[in-house]
């Protein structure tokens, strides 16, 4: 459960908790479970802060602060996360279905099991980041940065991954039916197993990718 006086601080507005947070960086905040449906975190300093099974569906997260963020299993449902920083975040099995991530550092986070149906990932990145068995069918990826990002076993059917840069990055039995690839870069990237029934792949670098009973 999440602490009453730390939801009390976050609803005193941005000022009040940046401040408070840059005064007391050796507390850990905890929002746990918190209702924070709706919620205006423009620009709030969530680092660090535990939003395990939180419900943020709606909500503001334009340019927030979430580097190593603990988030497993929050609910991130249409919310706007553009621009917000979560290098680093523990999201797995949270579901951001329908949310807009344009430009967000998503790097080296954990996206394991994460529900990304419809997300609208557009020149995000992803360096680096564990996305194995996520479903991301409909997501939009357009010139994303997934370099050795973990896509193993992800459901990517008719996700829009054109332009993007999947260099290294492990398709190993992802679904990629129907998925949109043009002029993506996957130089030396594992396609081992996937399923590419009906992708669109004019104008993709392959040099040196893994194609084997894909």
């Amino acid at each position: 459960m999440a602490n009453p006086q730390h939801l009390q601080l976050l609803k005193q507005g941005v000022t009040a908790w940046n401040q408070w947070r840059e005064q007391n960086s050796d507390i850990r905040p905890d929002l746990g479970q918190a209702d924070l449906t709706g919620a205006n975190l423009e620009l709030y300093n969530l680092t660090n802060a535990n939003l395990d099974q939180a419900n943020l569906a709606g909500a503001d997260l334009r340019n927030a602060l979430l580097k190593d963020a603990y988030m497993a299993g929050a609910n991130l449902y249409m919310s706007d996360l553009i621009e917000a920083d979560l290098q680093g975040a523990c999201l797995q099995r949270a579901t951001l279905a329908g949310a807009d991530l344009y430009k967000s550092n998503i790097a080296m986070a954990d996206l394991r099991q994460a529900n990304l149906v419809g997300t609208l990932l557009r020149r995000v990145s992803l360096v680096e980041a564990t996305l194995a068995y996520a479903n991301l069918t409909r997501a939009n990826l357009f010139q994303a940065n997934l370099h050795l990002a973990d896509l193993k076993s992800a459901i990517l059917q008719e996700a829009i991954l054109e332009s993007a840069s999947l260099i290294e990055a492990n398709f190993e039995y992802a679904v990629l039916i129907a998925a949109k690839m043009s002029k993506a870069n996957a130089r030396r990237a594992n396609f081992k197993g996937a399923n590419l029934y009906k992708a669109e792949m004019d104008g993709m670098d392959l040099r040196d990718a893994i194609l084997d009973k894909a």
